[in-house]
Parts: structure tokens; sequence; C-alpha cells
């Protein structure tokens, strides 16, 4: 029976030789493997909601990575046009501890723009005709889910075009920056964070200002991110257009102030010697002002023989004015407002051997001037 038992051990520990004696053959003839066993791995089942996202950056541009000035943040300029729109885009770096997936597939990634505080918006904005002060802080529109960029895109874009070229236009969320997210193994690369945007239409007639904007991401299980909040600037621009090219008094008799009637009928701006009509297209009130020569009606002593005036709206004064002086007409014309603009002139004398007619030539320019506030 000892005899047995030692044969038994025997033969089992030749056993175990020879297996280990043909796994080294294997290794000698094959390619070189290596194998670690001592990996452990695991998982907590999770009930909740999980980890929430995390929005690492955010920024506001109207092409790939660019604004309209060199400060920081984004900087827009408007077109200064009738109805010409300028679409903007807002952008944010977002993460998930539970992995991207949380959000991609089920959750999202938003953003929200809001108007400046303090200031209305115009009197025929459409925001305007829903019977309560539009502007004033309130949401630019609608909420905005945002589109997944790919990774390549997403790359080229924040961690070339704007790192390189526009280095201060984005806000990041405590110590995130450039070298965490744009790192050769970092979240971007290894598809664990994406870039997400959405477009926004900034109409030519919303009020210059700083506008807030906000985005923040959502998982599937209705888990919120932090929302990061910066502000960017809508520059102002004034902007206005006309109706007519020539104001044509005709008959004019000595010593009587003829007035030249506008209208509120836009005609176009290829018309000649229509009714003045003017409307702002531009982002902020504005005050016209009118130059006029003197038509070659000339001067007795130091004093023109002729004298004009001008207003903006029926409803407003008359402002005097004598030649090659600029003069600001009375009324402001509000955020895409338009009205009529009244001319008169009065002649006090005609030079020796004057001519049958006289013509000359009629300037208008606008500069911004204050928004009304949300309480006017």
């Amino acid at each position: 029976m000892k005899f047995m038992k030692k044969a038994l051990i025997i033969t089992t520990i030749l056993s175990l030789a020879l297996t280990m004696s043909g796994f080294t053959a294997l290794a000698q003839d094959d390619p070189v493997e290596s194998e670690d066993p001592g990996i452990n791995t695991g998982l907590v089942r999770s009930d909740a909601g999980g980890a929430a996202p995390i929005v690492k950056a955010k920024w506001e541009m109207w092409d790939a990575g660019k604004d309209d000035c060199d400060k920081p943040g984004a900087q827009f300029k408007p077109k200064g046009e009738y109805q010409a729109n300028k679409t903007i885009k807002v952008c944010g770096i977002v993460t998930d501890p539970d992995g991207l997936a949380d959000i991609t597939d089920g959750g999202g990634v938003y953003g929200d723009i809001y108007y400046p505080t303090g200031i209305k918006t115009g009197p025929s904005h459409p925001t305007s005709l829903e019977g309560t002060p539009a502007g004033c802080g309130k949401l630019l529109g609608t909420e905005c889910r945002m589109n997944k960029l790919s990774k390549a895109d997403g790359l080229a874009l924040f961690c070339n075009k704007i790192r390189n070229d526009n280095n201060n236009l984005p806000t990041f969320y405590s110590t995130y920056g450039y070298d965490e997210i744009c790192k050769d193994d970092g979240e971007l690369m290894k598809e664990t964070a994406a870039v997400f945007c959405c477009d926004k239409t900034l109409s030519y007639e919303d009020p210059s200002g700083d506008y807030r904007t906000l985005v923040f991401g959502l998982d599937k299980a209705g888990k919120d991110s932090n929302y990061l909040e910066n502000n960017f600037k809508y520059l102002p621009v004034a902007a206005f257009e006309v109706d007519f090219k020539a104001v044509n008094y005709d008959s004019v008799k000595l010593n009587t102030h003829k007035i030249i009637n506008g209208d509120l009928n836009w005609d176009g701006i290829n018309n000649d010697a229509k009714p003045a009509t003017i409307r702002n297209v531009g982002n902020t009130r504005i005050e016209v002002a009118v130059k006029q020569d003197d038509m070659g009606l000339g001067m007795t002593g130091t004093s023109y023989n002729v004298k004009y005036d001008g207003r903006i709206g029926s409803d407003a004064s008359f402002r005097s004015y004598d030649p090659e002086v600029w003069q600001a007409l009375d009324k402001w014309l509000n955020l895409s407002a338009m009205d009529e603009m009244d001319f008169s002139i009065d002649i006090f004398k005609f030079p020796p051997a004057h001519p049958d007619s006289y013509t000359g030539h009629m300037s208008l320019k606008a500069h911004n001037v204050a928004h009304l506030s949300c309480t006017q």
C-alpha cells in the first residue's frame, strides 16, 4: 500500500512536469506571448442615476472657432442689413463618468441663450407681439439640443483651430483647460468626452448687449451636469435704410416755408423722389442727422439765403439747420422701427441773375443711443 501511494504521487508530479515541459516547447515554436492572470475585475450595481455628466468647456462662434473681436469671450457683429440675421453656434465639451453613451443614448446636451437684462426688443420684433415685454433677460427663442461632433472634427475644432488661433474664446469649468482636454491620452482622444454644438439665430433687430448662455448635460437617468455659464457680446451697429434717392422741392416761392412730406410705405431702395421713409436695420436705437448744401443759392453777407428743416415722424418737431451743418433730428428711431421723414425749405433771397432751377446734395448719418429699458 505504501508503495502504491508513492507511485501515485510520483506519477502526478511527472504528469505536471510533462505538461509544463509541453507548454515550454510550444512557447519556443510560436510567437512569444505574455500573460498576467493576476488582474481582478469587478463592478457595483447601480440602481440610481449614477454619476452626473460634466461640462468641461463651452464657447460661442459664428464659424469654425471664429468670432468678430480679439477680446476674451465671443463678440459678434451684426450685418446691419434688413432681415440679415446672424447664425452662431453654441458649443461645449461634455463627459460622463458612467460613459459617454449615458448622454448620447437617451440623455443629451443642451444650450440656452438669454437676452440682455433690462433691455427691450423693438416694437415689431416677433417676441414683442405676445403681449409681454420682450428681451429683458428672457430666453432667446427655444432651448437647443446640441449635436455630437465626430472625434476628428471635435479635436480639429477645439485642440487645433481654437487652441491655436482663438484661445481666449472658451470658458472652462473648474481646473480643466487645453492641456487636460487635448492631451494624447485625454478624454477627447479616447472618446469618453466629445464636442457638442447647436445653431442659434441672432436677429438683425435683436438688441446689442451681453447675452447670457448656459450649456448643460443630462444623462439618461435624468441627472443634470454642472451648468457652465458665460456671456457673449452682440456688438452695437447703428444702421438704417431709406427708400428715396432724391428730395424734390419742386416749385418754391421766396419766403414761403414749403414742406415735402414722407410716408409710411416702403417703396424700395432704388426709387427716386418718392415720399421719404426710413427704417432701422441695426441692433441699436439710433439718432439720425442730416446735412444739406446750399444748392447754389449762396449767401448774403455771412448768412445763407436758404434754411432747411427736417423731422422723423409727424409726431416730432421740426429741427432747422443751415447748409453744410450736421443737424440731429428730433425723434430717435427704435429697434426694428420704420417711420416717415419730412423735409422743408425756406428761401430768403435768390441770387442775382439766378437760374430757373437749383440742385444740391443731402447726406444722412446715424449713431447709436441708449436702448429702451424694461421699465419704459
